[in-house]
């Protein structure tokens, strides 16, 4: 399903119709309290375009159909040794909170530390997971302008300079390079970033099924 658009294919949809669409897919919170927004660049800009199934079995491929989710998914196993605990943690996360809406409405921390407390770090962890969400749901702040309210970008990236608008607290070279890898179908044409050396066995994979 989340690979599937509900908005009309005629190329009638919407600025409401992108709406439903992002509410269906992220939960009520998706793109709240912003009477102004480009809805089809909020959607489509969070679709992910996930590469084919590999014979490696990484686990970030489990989570490539849903950018959110993926990310997630890299915050939570980052720094894990044991795949159990990693796909045990991070499936018990999915199951409590399936969608950045359920995560965000959540304001005991104590029941997240429950599902996820194996895996250690776990104060940087919910940082990076908020950071994550608020970013997800409501888009990238923008410089603010001399006393004025920060406008919002509805379009999502993910990127590591520091001084842009789109890098995600916690989201380093593993996170961003999963990203571009599982959710853009970057594997064949990447080159991987000091930190991304993790995912080379399936970016190995993904350039030699490329040349078939």
């Amino acid at each position: 399903a989340q690979l599937v658009l509900s908005v009309p294919d005629d190329g009638d949809a919407d600025a409401d119709d992108w709406r439903r669409e992002a509410v269906r897919r992220w939960g009520a919170l998706a793109g709240a309290g912003s009477p102004t927004r480009d809805w089809k660049l909020f959607v489509e800009s969070r679709l992910s375009t996930p590469p084919p199934v590999s014979p490696v079995d990484f686990l970030q491929e489990y989570y490539a159909a849903d950018t959110w989710r993926l990310l997630v998914s890299c915050i939570l196993m980052s720094r894990v040794s044991s795949w159990n605990t990693k796909h045990t943690c991070i499936s018990n996360f999915f199951a409590k909170y399936p969608t950045p809406t359920a995560f965000a409405e959540e304001r005991d921390y104590g029941k997240v530390k429950k599902e996820i407390h194996s895996l250690g770090l776990f104060d940087d962890r919910l940082r990076s997971l908020v950071s994550l969400t608020e970013t997800f749901l409501h888009g990238a702040r923008l410089a603010p302008d001399k006393g004025a309210k920060s406008p919002r970008a509805d379009e999502f990236k993910v990127e590591l300079d520091r001084k842009s608008i789109h890098k995600i607290h916690g989201v380093g070279p593993f996170g961003h390079d999963s990203y571009l890898v599982f959710c853009k179908d970057a594997g064949a044409t990447i080159k991987l970033s000091k930190g991304g050396e993790p995912i080379a066995p399936f970016v190995n994979w993904r350039k030699k099924a490329a040349k078939k």
